[in-house]
């Protein structure tokens, strides 16, 4: 599904801005004369819908002045020392405010989200599953949440995150930028800021491949314990996180996953031999003995791959 109205960079960073503060609103005023480029847009887009009027307006040095309905011209005016009689539009006395299902729906389309599903809140006003998606083949769940600038919104947050971990693997959009450090995700979850993953090739708002993809590879979370979809580890690489299971590694193992994650996902096996300190063929490095017998580990032809020239590659999902 392609996302039905086009959104501006600038307009959804104000959004976002809205909606990190403790009301998401903003006065016409205010929006008319300090964003007049994304004004209409987020209007018209009904991303902003008027809720009432102001009683005042700031008229420069003379601080507040109180608006006042004259009949005969049926608009509001308020009186200026230095002016007289000022007339105002039914635009900058509004006030406006985030229409917050227009912005969910909007980022469904986004995301390539089905109409057909339902948007869910688990944190009224605050926490939502906009459903599920597929990226890359992989089936994701998406999820979007205000920001989590406070002890207790982060507490209940993680509260209710933890109540979907049968639905990963998801992705989880912030409204903020900058996110609590060391959170402890449930597996195969990631939280990123919604911003961080737009493509900077364009004016209008589109997801960037590369960010996704690197979410999916757990590139996000590298030597983490925490979080990540599809691919993480721990710092010793002694076990790796994938596809939902948990694969132990011996100290060699180990040392020829770090080399190849460090490298980016693709090494020469020169340096891979080197890393593990030893001259083994590498499909010899990945075996384990079980039963007295050697066995293929099953990262083996799965994750690591061979390619030409004696390079191997993270496979990853993708």
């Amino acid at each position: 599904m392609m996302t039905e109205t086009l959104l501006t960079l600038n307009a959804l960073a104000l959004l976002l801005r809205l909606l990190n503060s403790p009301s998401p609103g903003i006065s016409g005023s205010l929006l008319f004369e300090e964003f007049p480029a994304v004004a209409g847009e987020l209007v018209s887009g009904l991303f902003l819908k008027p809720t009432g009027c102001l009683g005042y307006l700031t008229d420069g040095h003379q601080g507040f002045a109180d608006l006042v309905w004259c009949p005969e011209i049926r608009r509001h005016r308020y009186f200026s020392v230095s002016a007289g009689w000022v007339e105002v539009s039914a635009e900058r006395i509004n006030r406006y405010m985030v229409d917050v299902a227009v912005l969910l729906i909007w980022l469904q389309g986004l995301f390539g989200i089905g109409v057909h599903h339902r948007i869910t809140s688990l944190i009224p006003d605050r926490f939502w599953h906009l459903g599920s998606t597929r990226f890359h083949g992989c089936l994701t769940h998406v999820y979007f949440v205000r920001s989590l600038d406070s002890t207790e919104r982060l507490l209940t947050f993680m509260s209710a995150l933890e109540r979907e971990a049968s639905r990963a693997p998801a992705i989880v959009v912030c409204s903020s930028s900058r996110l609590p450090e060391r959170m402890g995700l449930p597996r195969d979850m990631a939280l990123e800021p919604l911003v961080s993953l737009m493509s900077r090739s364009h004016e209008h708002c589109f997801l960037d491949d590369l960010s996704i993809r690197a979410i999916l590879r757990g590139s996000s979370v590298a030597m983490s314990e925490e979080g990540g979809i599809g691919l993480s580890f721990t710092s010793d690489y002694r076990r790796v996180y994938w596809n939902g299971e948990s694969y132990a590694l011996t100290k060699k193992q180990s040392a020829v996953m770090e080399a190849l994650h460090r490298e980016g996902g693709r090494a020469h096996k020169d340096l891979l031999r080197a890393a593990a300190e030893t001259n083994e063929e590498l499909h010899r490095i990945m075996r384990n003995k079980i039963d007295g017998k050697w066995v293929l580990h099953p990262l083996w032809n799965t994750l690591i791959k061979k390619e030409g020239g004696g390079y191997y590659f993270l496979d990853g999902r993708l």
